[in-house]
């Protein structure tokens, strides 16, 4: 009998010229760091509106109709359409159809109401400069009529015509007494000083040719003060009124002035009094 004979057991074999190097480890990149986003500055913005693009293929209600009773005709006799559906779309296609009629019927309404205000406003400006003409116009009309008349507006000038009258108006308020008038001319010169008893209160007019008979003051235009004592008491300074007779008008942008004693010119509207 034959025997086989194994070869001796090989074992592995080792490196024993120095230490295993180990197989590299593929080296990942580092990752890049991402800038972290920044927040809007500023305040919110509003969105502008997306307009909706027209559809210029958009299906009509007599497209809608010709559809529907081309899939009447075309329908399958054993499964017929259900006549809910139906009536679902047609009533879906009614409400859609009027609410873009009640869109068109409010663009429209707003178009109208944009030109009434516009012919309101156009109106109102139209009525307020008429309105200005027409008050300058009675302005002028009320001025017209105080021609030959006397004027009062605070002061204290007086004017005296070749007849040697000029009117005086002073407010004594609440005293009575001795009164003092003291007539000065254009100069600065004192012509005259007159006495008279105030017996009432309040505001009250005299004449200067009333006043200065001998010799009559020359006329002109004066100034002049007024003072009244209680009894017993000293000369104290009151309120006067610059009056004259009102000799014309004349305009000035519009407004009426007042003509008073040939010189002076007041606009109407500072006239406290009109006296005949």
């Amino acid at each position: 009998m034959i025997s086989t004979v194994r070869p001796p057991f090989a074992p592995p074999a080792f490196n024993t010229t120095g230490p295993t190097t180990p197989p590299a480890t593929p080296t990942t990149p580092p990752a890049t760091p991402t800038t972290p986003a920044r927040p809007p500055v500023g305040p919110a913005q509003p969105s502008a509106p997306r307009a909706l693009p027209a559809n210029p293929k958009a299906m009509g209600r007599d497209e809608f109709l010709k559809l529907l009773v081309s899939q009447l005709k075309n329908q399958d006799p054993l499964n017929p359409m259900d006549g809910k559906d139906m009536a679902a779309q047609l009533a879906q296609f009614s409400s859609v159809e009027q609410l873009l009629q009640i869109n068109k019927s409010l663009e429209a309404q707003a178009t109208r109401d944009a030109e009434i205000v516009d012919a309101i406003t156009t109106l109102g400006e139209a009525q307020e400069s008429r309105a200005d003409e027409l008050a300058q116009l009675i302005e002028g009309q009320m001025a017209m009529g105080t021609v030959g008349k006397i004027g009062v507006t605070p002061g204290n000038t007086a004017f005296v015509d070749r007849d040697g009258l000029g009117p005086l108006v002073v407010d004594t308020g609440t005293r009575v007494g001795t009164g003092r008038v003291t007539v000065t001319n254009s100069k600065g010169e004192v012509v005259g000083t007159r006495n008279v008893e105030i017996t009432k209160a309040g505001q009250q007019a005299f004449d200067l040719g009333e006043l200065f008979t001998d010799p009559k003051l020359p006329a002109g235009k004066y100034s002049y003060t007024f003072e009244v004592a209680a009894t017993g008491g000293p000369f104290q300074a009151v309120k006067t009124f610059t009056a004259g007779r009102i000799t014309g008008m004349k305009y000035e942008n519009g407004n009426p002035i007042l003509i008073i004693g040939d010189s002076l010119t007041v606009p109407m509207s500072q006239l406290t009094q009109i006296r005949a």
